[in-house]
């Protein structure tokens, strides 16, 4: 196998806690990196300090691309493969590390073998062991997610061919990302390159760190959450008809705050979803510890009705890319 050398380029925002574990993971894998570049959102923790330490004793280059505000992860790829001077571009973002070092060959491996193939994508998972590490609300906030795999292109640690990128005009930032407080920028990429590309899933894996330290507050559970559920509200406003089994899944949480307002069976369901939706919270024996267990089912009830209304935002709001 002709083994291409990579560009890496890592979004970051005040990443302290799980940036060492991503250097590291990426810096140790045996396979051919010409760049890593770091694109540094307004970081205002040790983020850049952490970087610019580990750039000395790491034999492949690391650069610092500094946004003059925090423009989001899809501006920072955009940025980093326009700057890339590798023809296969890896996304990998901060909150990441990779579990052997042959993860990245892996990854790589299918836009070699085929010139048709635009990216690819790895299996990602929060494991148990670093769920373990969160404090309560963090707990919470990743409670379905533990061990969960996702094999999507989400741009956790993905592979772009830098042609396919710049064919499709790359990530839009119009509408994704930023200050807009909103994502879905790998939603509506994929949907574009899947036109004119194959995208395909390899056999890489990587381990999603989200956040390790103990102050993560519920103040920041809203902020993630409005933000996901405006990403979905474009998703369903640019192509509902796309992907119809997914269109359904992302609107049961409208559809339930319509029908939990309902005396009698919408009660009742609103009632069960707050009981089972957290199944986790009440399995770990950290938790169940925490007077604040009680609370859980009225905070899913809240965040049934929270989502909601930013998914019609977010719908509402969409613009048409030029």
């Amino acid at each position: 196998m002709d083994k291409k050398p990579v560009t890496v380029v890592i979004p970051m925002r005040n990443s302290e806690t799980t940036l060492p574990d991503c250097l590291r993971s990426i810096s140790t894998q045996q396979y051919p990196i010409d760049e890593i570049l770091v694109v540094d959102n307004v970081s205002v923790d040790n983020s850049r300090d952490i970087v610019a330490s580990f750039a000395k004793s790491c034999p492949i280059s690391i650069k610092i691309l500094r946004q003059t505000g925090d423009m989001g992860v899809a501006a920072s790829y955009n940025r980093g493969t326009k700057e890339a001077k590798s023809p296969f571009v890896v996304f990998m973002t901060s909150d990441v590390s990779l579990p052997t070092p042959h993860e990245l060959g892996k990854l790589v491996t299918p836009l070699i073998d085929d010139h048709n193939v635009g990216a690819t994508y790895s299996t990602s998972v929060l494991p148990q062991f670093v769920w373990d590490k969160y404090n309560f609300w963090e707990k919470y906030f990743a409670a379905r997610m533990v061990e969960n795999y996702t094999s999507l292109m989400v741009l956790k640690f993905d592979c772009v061919r830098r042609e396919a990128f710049l064919s499709i005009g790359g990530f839009d930032e119009v509408n994704f990302g930023g200050d807009k407080a909103i994502g879905g920028e790998d939603a509506d990429f994929t949907n574009r390159l899947k036109h004119h590309w194959k995208i395909v899933r390899s056999e890489a894996k990587s381990h999603h760190l989200h956040y390790i330290a103990q102050d993560y507050s519920l103040r920041q559970i809203l902020q993630s959450k409005k933000m996901y559920a405006r990403s979905l509200g474009r998703f369903l406003r640019k192509s509902p008809l796309q992907d119809i089994k997914a269109s359904m899944i992302f609107l049961a949480k409208p559809m339930l705050a319509i029908v939990g307002l309902t005396p009698g069976v919408g009660w009742v369901l609103l009632i069960v979803f707050a009981l089972v939706y957290t199944p986790k919270m009440f399995m770990s024996s950290a938790t169940l510890r925490d007077s604040r267990i009680f609370l859980i089912p009225l905070v899913n009830v809240f965040f049934v009705y929270y989502e909601a209304w930013w998914i019609g935002e977010g719908f509402l709001s969409y613009k048409e890319r030029k």
